[in-house]
């Protein structure tokens, strides 16, 4: 693997493990195998690019997902509870250590990491669309959007509670509550 990409992994990784103010250049260094000239030949910003970059790519791997399983699952409310599934596997299989990379990340960057936080936002902005878009195909709503917002919170918040807890119920829980409503709409009561 290529430095630069070695790097966004390994931060990506100590990100979702550490977040921002736990994640230190020196074991990027040390678990990437790369030099501090390496590290900001091509991230001439520091930690911070390095960070960002990494969100990013965190945050385009989700959307990825998200598309997929929107373009599988027949409705909104399959996706929702398959988008779920994932994230609880995820966070279970790494023994609790691992919720979501933007929303650990983000939590503690602090005031002055501008780039930290846009690069979060930018991940849950197109999370938002994606799920936006497949919610309102099935006509259940009338803000699509804002409901895309709820689930994102939601889940997000659920993340932390099944960490918290180190049980992914939480997660799963969310997930149905929320597309329970959308299936009583179209008759097919509850998940």
């Amino acid at each position: 693997m290529p430095t630069r990409q070695r790097l966004v992994a390994v931060a990506a990784d100590l990100l979702q493990l550490r977040g921002y103010a736990g994640t230190g250049i020196a074991e990027i260094l040390e678990r990437s195998g790369t030099t501090k000239g390496s590290l900001y030949f091509h991230f001439p910003g520091g930690k911070e690019e390095l960070a960002a970059e990494a969100l990013r790519v965190r945050g385009t791997e989700i959307g990825r997902l998200i598309e997929h399983l929107a373009s599988s699952a027949p409705d909104a409310a399959t996706t929702v509870c398959a988008f779920a599934v994932a994230l609880a596997t995820r966070l279970e299989d790494s023994e609790f250590q691992r919720g979501c990379a933007l929303a650990t990340a983000v939590l503690d960057a602090g005031p002055d990491a501008a780039t930290v936080r846009e690069a979060a936002r930018g991940g849950y902005d197109r999370w938002r669309a994606l799920l936006a878009d497949r919610i309102a195909a099935d006509g259940l709503v009338d803000d699509p959007a804002s409901e895309a917002l709820l689930v994102i919170s939601a889940l997000e918040g659920a993340l932390i509670l099944a960490r918290a807890q180190r049980d992914p119920g939480p997660v799963l829980d969310v997930a149905k509550r929320i597309t329970s409503q959308w299936r009583e709409r179209t008759g097919e009561g509850r998940p």
